[in-house]
């Protein structure tokens, strides 16, 4: 298998595990409140990751970007709260598609806090993406729901996550922004998950602890997949979560996508594959979703 087939089955990978975990909270959340829901998943990915930090010993905690790597695990924090109430309540593809619009703010994020300068084609995509992300929201007042805008705040933080994450991967170890993120995520998940907590059954404990193995899972696969093959190779596989999202979310919630969620999709998905397109030729690797 060449370099860009195995990167593109590990995105296809990262695919199934994040729709297991958009699955897991979704059926979480009938009966455990999001926050809670929240805290489990860092939770359980703090424990996942501490055996390979303690490996490192105190090195990992040494860094003199303290105020960068709190921010990132904030921003991080707040994204996945936001998008974890989203899909409690949204249709699981509208709320996907929303996600994806994170690359779209990435582009013009990158301008005033990177400084990089960005074409007009890349401008021309990225504001049809919008379009594209409008769409999605409805026109109509009556099939628009408010947790929609948290979809797209959470897309947003990502965004912030992503640009900070990059300037911190010029100095800081790998290892160093693991570990300031799991643990300032499971701290600040912690207080709001105290306030609504309730001691979940067995059944409940089992699906908590699958949301956060399959989130832990799809962050492993996604490191593997863009290590493995080009960016602009693997990237578009990463919109077959979308076709998996859409087919369980009707298996298993008899939820069928909207018009205004499928045309929107598609609007976004040609805009940020062209962005792709075009930072490949610069020679940048496309934000990972």
């Amino acid at each position: 298998m060449s370099d860009n087939l195995r990167g593109a089955a590990w995105i296809l990978a990262s695919c199934v595990v994040a729709t297991g975990m958009m699955l897991g909270v979704r059926g979480a959340s009938s009966t455990v409140h999001p926050l809670q829901i929240v805290f489990c998943r860092f939770l359980v990915g703090f424990v996942l990751v501490l055996p390979f930090i303690l490996l490192r010993g105190r090195e990992v905690m040494a860094t003199r970007r303290t105020p960068l790597l709190l921010l990132r695990g904030v921003l991080g924090f707040i994204a996945v709260s936001m998008g974890f109430y989203a899909v409690s309540v949204l249709p699981l593809v509208t709320a996907t598609v929303l996600f994806f619009t994170a690359p779209l703010f990435v582009t013009l994020l990158a301008i005033p806090l990177l400084g990089e300068r960005v074409e007009w084609r890349r401008l021309t995509a990225t504001l049809c993406g919008f379009a594209g992300t409008a769409v999605v929201l409805g026109f109509d007042p009556g099939g628009f729901h408010p947790a929609m805008l948290l979809a797209v705040g959470s897309a947003v933080l990502f965004a912030f996550s992503l640009i900070v994450g990059k300037k911190l991967a010029t100095t800081e170890r790998p290892m160093t922004i693991m570990f300031y993120f799991a643990v300032v995520t499971t701290i600040g998940s912690a207080a709001p998950a105290a306030l609504v907590w309730q001691t979940p059954t067995i059944q409940e404990s089992a699906l908590l602890a699958l949301v956060g193995t399959f989130a832990a899972a799809r962050v492993y696969c996604d490191i593997r997949g863009y290590a493995s093959g080009e960016a602009s190779f693997v990237a578009p596989f990463g919109y077959f979560r979308i076709i998996l999202v859409a087919a369980a979310g009707y298996l298993v919630f008899a939820e069928i996508p909207t018009s205004n969620a499928l045309v929107g999709a598609a609007m976004i998905i040609v805009s940020t594959l062209y962005i792709a397109e075009r930072e490949a030729r610069r020679g940048t690797s496309r934000p990972q979703l």
